[in-house]
């Protein structure tokens, strides 16, 4: 079994409307929250982590480049 990465994907979901964000933090740091812009609201909102994306293959490829995950 090979090594574990020193990063998770996870999904970050506003607090207000629900929308959702995928982000990439370090494994053994805290739950993800910031402060993003939310186009539901029209405005900046804290966004909380909700989630964590179980494998690659379930990203889109705009992610994947902007992240810089490979196939």
């Amino acid at each position: 079994m090979g090594a574990k990465s020193k990063y998770i994907i996870v999904q970050l979901a506003s607090v207000i409307s629900g929308s959702t964000r995928v982000w990439v933090r370090e494994r053994a740091a805290e739950k993800a929250a910031a402060i993003l812009f939310d186009p539901a609201v029209g405005r900046e909102v804290l966004f909380e982590e909700s989630s964590r994306v179980k494998g690659k293959s379930t990203l889109t490829k705009t992610v994947k480049r902007k992240f810089n995950i490979a196939d």
